[in-house]
């Protein structure tokens, strides 16, 4: 199993938070909710990408995406895989997503509009489409 969830991150911390009863629902912090009538949300609290991607990989990829390749190297590392053992014509991944690539989106938008196309990252459609997370 892989998890990153408002109350943790990985198996023992999101367990326990649990048991605790302890909410992951807060002020929101990744962006300025001040205009919204709502202010609070479920967000991943403590996720930091400099502590699972290289800054270059990080530019490459949505959060949305790095949260999937963490918790898939989570459920790997639970389930005692490896990239040298496992066999990739019996294992696959499953992952529930509507829409991904929310906060590039909203970035390139007003990059888009402030400085133009030549400004635009050619790896923004990668980090925008909802699939790749898997």
């Amino acid at each position: 199993m892989g998890i990153l969830s408002p109350v943790g991150i990985g198996i023992e911390e999101t367990w326990s938070s649990l048991l605790a009863a302890r909410s992951g629902i807060r002020e929101i912090t990744l962006f300025d909710a001040s205009e919204y009538p709502t202010r609070i949300a479920g967000q991943v609290w403590d996720f930091q990408t400099e502590d699972h991607f290289s800054p270059k990989e990080a530019r490459k990829l949505d959060r949305y995406q790095q949260f999937a390749l963490v918790a898939a190297r989570q459920a790997m590392e639970d389930a005692g895989l490896s990239a040298k053992t496992i066999d990739s014509d019996r294992t696959g991944v499953v992952i529930g997503s509507g829409l991904g690539g929310l906060e590039t989106l909203h970035s390139v938008a007003d990059l888009l509009s402030d400085k133009g196309p030549k400004r635009v990252n050619p790896f923004t459609i990668p980090k925008l489409i909802g699939n790749l997370g898997a």
